[in-house]
């Protein structure tokens, strides 16, 4: 099982809130300067200023990954940091926002917790049999609740920086079996993971047996979707290995075939076949938490 999830959770959020008083008192110092002098102070200053905390949070996420139970002898390294010049765009950005000082915080707890992320994707990348999960805090908005339910585990050929396949995903009699308690979400993937039927793996040129992860479509791997001040870290799940999300993830496994049920009798889908409207389900998430 894997160790201290949220405890490592809560290290990154501190460590963003140590980055984000450091910003603050760097902003103090620029109420002087008109727009040009503010930009191109930014430019420099910014990503100056988070780099260290970028570095700590891949350093620290790598040593989490090496404490992690597992068969293996592989030794994580700290994924590379954002280039300075990405980051002084987002701080260009960040200050012709109406509230300058939100924007930057809220960009730079963003380039924290992406060092983290970045560091745990590179690495299970790298690790043969390594997966990884998405796991949010029991607060998270509904679009958070949403992506940490869908498929939750993903392979190492799915989770590479640079996407270059996808894991297999639950389908709703899993997520029904999930809810009431009549399989594990790792024995459900382990299912999906697999051609079972001869007819659907010849039809692909497979065999029974064979593995069903193909090629990602589309410019982003599902579940690696994030925005600004997002507290969701990617977990990871060694050789050997498994992952239990918490129990409240079950409600929210409940919460999602509810919103899925209500869009679709309210003919809130896409295409001529129903398939299903993400942004609807999640608006009716919404509705539903408030």
């Amino acid at each position: 099982m894997v160790h201290a999830v949220s405890e490592f959770q809560g290290l990154l959020a501190a460590l963003g809130a140590e980055q984000a008083a450091q910003l603050s008192r760097l902003l103090a110092r620029t109420d002087r300067l008109d727009q040009g002098e503010l930009l191109a102070f930014i430019t420099d200053a910014y990503p100056e200023a988070v780099a260290p905390f970028l570095s700590a949070a891949a350093a620290l996420t790598a040593q989490w990954y090496d404490e992690q139970p597992t068969i293996s002898t592989y030794t994580a390294a700290p994924a590379e940091l954002a280039p300075a010049a990405q980051l002084a765009v987002s701080g260009r950005w960040a200050m012709l926002q109406t509230t300058p000082l939100d924007a930057l915080t809220g960009s730079a707890a963003r380039a924290l917790f992406n060092a983290s992320r970045d560091t745990v994707l590179a690495n299970v990348a790298a690790e043969p049999g390594a997966r990884w999960a998405r796991h949010a805090s029991a607060n998270a908005c509904s679009f958070c609740r949403l992506m940490a339910t869908r498929g939750a585990v993903y392979t190492s050929e799915a989770s590479a920086t640079k996407v270059t396949g996808r894991g297999a995903n639950l389908e709703r009699s899993d997520r029904r079996a999930i809810a009431a308690g009549q399989m594990s979400r790792d024995e459900a993937l382990q299912r999906r993971s697999v051609y079972r039927s001869q007819r659907l793996a010849a039809k692909a040129g497979k065999n029974v047996g064979d593995s069903r992860i193909g090629a990602q479509r589309g410019a982003r791997a599902l579940g690696e979707k994030y925005h600004d001040r997002c507290h969701c870290i990617a977990v990871m799940v060694r050789p050997g290995d498994s992952y239990q999300p918490p129990a409240y993830v079950e409600q929210w496994e409940r919460d999602y075939l509810d919103a899925v049920d209500a869009t679709r009798a309210a003919g809130q889908t896409k295409g001529k076949y129903g398939a299903i409207d993400l942004t609807a389900v999640i608006r009716h998430m919404d509705q539903v938490q408030r």
